[in-house]
């Protein structure tokens, strides 16, 4: 009897749909954008990324999946990410505070938490008061770059250019309107 239940319970893994994952990038100027979605059997579950930087230099961006809350009624934070090489801190120092100045001379300020992952390296992460995160994308949709600055001067400079088209792609995939962001 307990031979038939194993074999029963072994046919039953074997046969049981597998998750199966699929990845899409796409770029738009500066920005990049990449969609993963995941069927697990039950449910499709898309995550959407958007960012510019990288290589070396934080990136600043967001993001989302299609089971979380989204526009039109709650909108993504954007973050600015910087990451060390092992040994070294990052610029920017847990509590410390950010702000977003854009070409229009609207600018927002961020709160910063640094930590290390799960692997040792020291990482930043900004975040935005929640009531500014909509007035952050309408700001990064009309200006052309941001400058990043902290208590030790400018962190980092960020394009804007293909914000627009990314934040569309995001919208798309992952199933929002871009009204309130997006003339």
């Amino acid at each position: 009897m307990i031979s038939r239940r194993i074999a029963l319970f072994s046919l039953a893994f074997l046969v049981a749909p597998n998750a199966q994952a699929a990845e899409q990038y796409f770029d738009y100027k500066d920005w990049s954008v990449r969609v993963e979605a995941v069927d697990t059997g039950e449910d499709l579950r898309i995550t959407c990324s958007m960012w510019t930087g990288g290589d070396g230099e934080p990136t600043v961006g967001f993001t989302l999946s299609n089971g979380d809350a989204l526009p039109p009624d709650i909108f993504p934070g954007v973050q600015l990410t910087e990451r060390a090489i092992r040994g070294h801190a990052t610029v920017l120092q847990n509590g410390e505070t950010v702000t977003f100045v854009f070409d229009d001379g609207d600018s927002a300020q961020a709160s910063v938490h640094a930590d290390f992952d799960e692997n040792g390296f020291a990482f930043a992460q900004t975040n935005f008061p929640f009531e500014d995160n909509q007035r952050v994308l309408q700001a990064m949709q009309r200006n052309g770059q941001i400058d990043i600055t902290g208590p030790g001067g400018l962190v980092y400079s960020a394009s804007l250019s293909g914000f627009t088209a990314s934040y569309r792609k995001v919208a798309e995939q992952c199933g929002f309107p871009v009204d309130g962001v997006v003339n």
